[in-house]
């Protein structure tokens, strides 16, 4: 079920668990879903158990990182039956790159999953959890969302070039690739190899005093269309 494009809902404060996988492009994607759910009062929770919406941004780059994610869906299927018990609604969301790769097999693994969505479509996950919200996805078979599609608008033009931190910050200036390697999943699960300078980054990067390449943070898959 793909989401049409409704005003998000205000609703009163909620806590957000988000559950990082893999590399650092991960990370900048963990920080910009929780500065889209913070309209909507979202506020960031370490413990699960404490969790209105929990998001598993996953990795896909090997096979033991997609059986780590349904392993911790299993353990998040029994938290999510005991807060239904307690009357409490939770939300189970599985993003990232095994998202974009697995899609409905997800939910026929894990049908207790009320969101999948991939690394391209995001920007989009307020209108995602504002639809959800009104739903018991649970007792509705087929009405789980999924997006999963490579999306035609820009997800970078459609993020605030806010920061969540005041002294650091991960800048995108390429995500995806071009070169379909047969061992990597990277243009299946990210797309095709898009720049975004010129476009939001630098807007971004005007924000910031000093920009530093770390060696440890500095991901780009090589290629011949741009000149390091």
């Amino acid at each position: 079920m793909n989401v049409t494009g409704q005003k998000p809902t205000l609703i009163s404060d909620k806590y957000v668990f988000i559950k990082t996988y893999g590399c650092q492009m991960n990370v900048y994607d963990s920080n910009r879903m929780f500065e889209l759910l913070q309209p909507l009062s979202y506020k960031k929770t370490d413990n699960p158990d404490h969790a209105d919406l929990i998001i598993l941004n996953t990795c896909h780059i090997r096979e033991k990182a997609t059986e780590k994610v349904f392993s911790e869906l299993g353990r998040l299927k029994k938290l999510k039956l005991s807060a239904a018990n307690k009357k409490r609604k939770v939300l189970i969301a599985v993003a990232g790159c095994v998202a974009q790769a697995e899609g409905e097999e997800i939910l026929e693994r894990a049908p207790y999953v009320d969101l999948v969505f991939g690394p391209q479509t995001y920007h989009r996950l307020p209108d995602m959890v504002n639809k959800a919200l009104k739903v018991d996805l649970s007792l509705v078979a087929g009405s789980q969302i999924i997006e999963t599609e490579f999306a035609t608008e820009e997800k970078f033009d459609e993020l605030s070039t806010d920061s969540i931190s005041p002294s650091n910050s991960f800048l995108t200036i390429q995500e995806g690739c071009n070169k379909f390697c047969s061992f990597c999943v990277v243009p299946y699960t990210r797309g095709a190899g898009n720049f975004t300078t010129g476009r939001p980054s630098t807007r971004r990067s005007g924000r910031t005093c000093k920009i530093w390449l770390k060696r440890d943070y500095f991901i780009r898959a090589k290629c011949e269309c741009i000149s390091w």
